[in-house]
C-alpha cells in the first residue's frame, strides 16, 4: 500500500449492492490495487452519512475480487440513493 493510502482514513465510492440484502454493499477505494493492500482492512468500521446527517454504520467483512474492492456489511440496509456516494472507512 502506498504510503498516502495509510497515511489517512481512505474514502471509497459504494459502487454495487446486493438485489436481495441491500446491507451488503461493494466498496472500490482509489489507492487500493491489489487484495493484499485490501485485507488491512478487513474488521475495520466503515461510515456513511445521508444529506439529512444520519449515519449508517458497518463492517469491512471482506474481500470482493482481485483488484482490492471492499465488501462492507451494515446494521440497517442503505437507501438506495447510496449508490456511487462516498464512504469513509475508518480504524
Amino acid at each position: 500500500m502506498n504510503k498516502m493510502a495509510s497515511d489517512m482514513n481512505p474514502t471509497g465510492i459504494i459502487v454495487n449492492h446486493h438485489i436481495a440484502y441491500t446491507k451488503e454493499v461493494l466498496v472500490d477505494v482509489p489507492h487500493i490495487t491489489s487484495r493484499r493492500d485490501a485485507g488491512k482492512f478487513i474488521g475495520h468500521a466503515a461510515v456513511w452519512k445521508d444529506e439529512k446527517g444520519k449515519k449508517y454504520i458497518g463492517k469491512v467483512s471482506g474481500l470482493h475480487g482481485k483488484s482490492g474492492t471492499l465488501r462492507v456489511k451494515f446494521k440497517k440496509p442503505l437507501p438506495p440513493k447510496a449508490l456511487a456516494k462516498p464512504i469513509s472507512i475508518a480504524e
